[in-house]
């Protein structure tokens, strides 16, 4: 039976997936863990396939945003430590403990909260592993002074419902080749770590690398990088994609097939608002995807995709299902494959691409990408699963 009815699909390349973390494993000091981050279903890619593949691949870890991504995970059979980087409610931590997840703290307050609801936890249960979050110049979550800082430490170390298994910041700036605003925020960071540390703390798993630090400050790898949007082979900024300390390997493409083809003998118009006309005797192919599945309509007659090696631009509002083409050359038939996003032949279409087309970045290309659109797993170029999240079968 097929296992999606739709010719519109994701392929993911495992293959990429693996030489990725591989790429960063060679990179950073060995002592360095890899933290593979899978938040927002893997960036679009696939959490649960991801994380087995980038697990497999030498990652000792799991990040996510959200408790339920995780709890996700878990029940999919992940058994990998598995952090939430984002907020959680108080009243979630005893799921976090059900589930064994490991939860970012930067609030006494909650930390107070927590311990009133697990009050009742008998001697033998397993504490609640937290990871403090330090505020160094990024203005989210975070404790920001040494007072709050001592004193969420000091809430932690206190009960014995939980364990300190880890202290971290991140980032705001390090894809950026003025690197003035990096260095001031883990001057901050090690000044932090340095007060603890002659307090008499011993300092659980430092961490504050995301994939743009750990590219261009590998020596501050410290016990683990969080490897996030280069674990899919997509570098966090054009400047770090100029630089290529190291070679990443794009493991999306998006793909689907021409659905009708026509060429009137009069001209007409395409799409909604009737924004392009095509003259007599013109091809225009009609494709089986649009901004439902996470297509921009930004790229209506702005945008291009390949077919059979040739780029050719969309004409006409991209719609919610469907979109259409222009096939200068005049040889399109019913089930040509067209390439969205990806390679064919010499030609590629990048998320880069598209991204500076849309004046975005590359990660939210890719995070657009929704449950409509079935993902295909690939390894050695051979299918090994496929994921739809609509239905399991047709």
């Amino acid at each position: 039976m097929r296992q999606y009815c739709r010719n519109t699909w994701a392929e993911i390349d495992l293959d990429a997936i693996r030489a990725n973390v591989q790429a960063f494993r060679r990179h950073i000091p060995e002592r360095t863990e890899i933290m593979a981050v899978v938040k927002a279903d893997g960036y679009g890619h696939g959490a649960l396939q991801v994380g087995q593949e980038a697990l497999a691949s030498g990652a000792s870890s799991l990040a996510v945003a959200l408790l339920d991504e995780a709890i996700a995970l878990r029940r999919a059979g992940i058994t990998a430590p598995i952090l939430v980087l984002g907020y959680t409610p108080s009243d979630a931590a005893e799921e976090a403990l059900r589930w064994n997840i490991e939860l970012t703290v930067y609030q006494r307050k909650w930390v107070q909260e927590v311990q009133q609801r697990l009050h009742g936890q008998a001697e033998q249960d397993e504490p609640l592993r937290l990871h403090v979050k330090v505020d160094t110049g990024m203005g989210r979550l975070g404790v920001r002074t040494e007072a709050e800082l001592v004193e969420l430490v000091e809430a932690i170390r206190g009960s014995r419902l939980f364990r300190w298994t880890g202290i971290f910041t991140h980032f705001a700036c390090a894809d950026e080749e003025d690197t003035s605003h990096v260095l001031q925020q883990h001057v901050k960071f090690q000044a932090l770590l340095q007060m603890l540390q002659a307090r008499g703390y011993q300092l659980p798993k430092v961490h504050c690398c995301n994939s743009a630090a750990a590219i261009v400050f590998p020596q501050w790898g410290y016990d683990m990088i969080r490897l996030g949007i280069s674990l899919y082979g997509l570098y966090p900024s054009p400047y770090l994609r100029q630089r290529r300390d190291l070679t990443l390997t794009p493991a999306l493409s998006l793909k689907t097939s021409i659905a009708h083809v026509k060429m009137p003998e009069e001209a007409y118009t395409v799409s909604y608002g009737a924004t392009y006309t095509a003259s007599a005797g013109e091809q225009v192919a009609t494709l089986p995807v649009g901004y439902a599945d996470g297509y921009s309509r930004m790229l209506s007659n702005r945008g291009y995709v390949l077919h059979r090696g040739n780029r050719v631009p969309i004409v006409g509002r991209v719609c919610m299902d469907q979109l259409m083409i222009k096939i200068e050359q005049k040889n399109a038939e019913v089930g040509d494959e067209v390439v969205l996003y990806g390679r064919q032949g010499d030609e590629e279409i990048s998320l880069d691409e598209v991204a500076a087309e849309l004046g975005t970045i590359n990660y939210e290309v890719a995070c657009m990408l929704n449950r409509r659109v079935p993902r295909v797993y690939l390894r050695d170029g051979k299918i090994t699963q496929v994921a739809n999240p609509i239905v399991n079968i047709c």
